[in-house]
């Protein structure tokens, strides 16, 4: 299947390609096919592209890379939603939302994709109970102002 996307031109998607996401994205519900597009040249993100709608496609991050201490709760019944008993198969991204400037990037850590890798199914959770925020900084203020201090160290000012 070729798909013409807004941002990436053409791209070529194989039938195992294909992700379901069964009740769309939060403000996206009739837009339930996707897939990966992975690109070394922006890893640590990946992009989720829809297949519905060539114009929207999502960056996404392992919440771990940016809050290593990052964690919720789900229930048997939730992971049941995308078709799996089992931790062992699930992947958890998050949305990021780009700027001009990373330092001004921020993710959604209150709206976390959970994916069954086997099944290529998805869902987007919201958590209520949690102290997380649609818009955490990506890139914490105390890393920034270190990185500035190690460019002064070797002389990048």
């Amino acid at each position: 299947m070729k798909l013409d996307t807004l941002r990436y031109g053409t791209i070529h998607i194989e039938p195992d390609d294909i992700w379901t996401f069964p009740e769309g994205l939060l403000g996206f519900p009739n837009c339930t096919e996707f897939t990966f597009i992975n690109e070394e040249d922006t890893a640590p993100f990946r992009i989720l592209q829809s297949l519905d709608s060539p114009s929207l496609a999502f960056v996404l991050i392992d919440p771990l890379i940016v809050n290593p201490t990052y964690h919720f709760k789900l229930t048997l019944d939730d992971i049941k939603v995308i078709k799996t008993s089992k931790v062992d198969n699930v992947s958890v991204y998050c949305i990021v939302s780009l700027s001009e400037s990373l330092k001004d990037a921020t993710i959604n850590l209150q709206g976390p994709l959970v994916v069954n890798n086997k099944a290529k199914m998805g869902h987007q959770f919201v958590l209520f109970e949690d102290d997380y925020s649609v818009n955490e900084k990506l890139i914490k203020e105390d890393v920034i102002k270190s990185q500035k201090e190690d460019d002064k160290v070797v002389g990048l000012d």
